[in-house]
């Protein structure tokens, strides 16, 4: 289920669906051999926010975004979902991901359902043209 931000009580996970010139941006996972947005768990002590950014930059070498949340949801993990738009990438940490990689749409191999996946970038992108996006 899905609720406004704020909603949801003990966030654990945080997940990004980030843009950069118009494209998705994707991690592959090194262990897994899959696509995935990037995103990861909320350590002990930290916020959502602060999580999103170190998830953010850590799976994509993302050094310059504007992230925004977009919306809580309650499952095994409580999470939050937040948009980023993406300026500048340093070199990619070493950690999870082998590489990152730039989409139109979501690529074939991917780690998580594919139909919620799409579903939720669907609600990522009416957020966009309902907050008059620029690509």
């Amino acid at each position: 289920m899905n609720y406004p931000v704020g909603k949801v009580d003990e966030i654990r996970f945080v997940q990004i669906f980030a843009k950069h010139k118009g494209k998705w941006v994707l991690c592959f996972h090194k262990k897994r051999q899959k696509w995935e947005f990037p995103g990861g768990h909320v350590e002990e002590g930290e916020d959502p926010l602060t999580a999103a950014k170190r998830e953010l930059y850590e799976e994509t070498g993302a050094i310059n975004f504007i992230i925004t949340p977009l919306w809580d949801y309650y499952s095994h993990n409580n999470g939050r979902v937040y948009f980023a738009d993406v300026d500048r990438f340093d070199e990619l940490p070493d950690y999870d991901m082998e590489k990152i990689g730039f989409f139109d749409h979501l690529p074939e191999n991917v780690t998580y359902n594919r139909t919620k996946m799409n579903e939720d970038l669907e609600r990522v992108k009416k957020y966009m043209r309902e907050h008059e996006y620029k690509e």
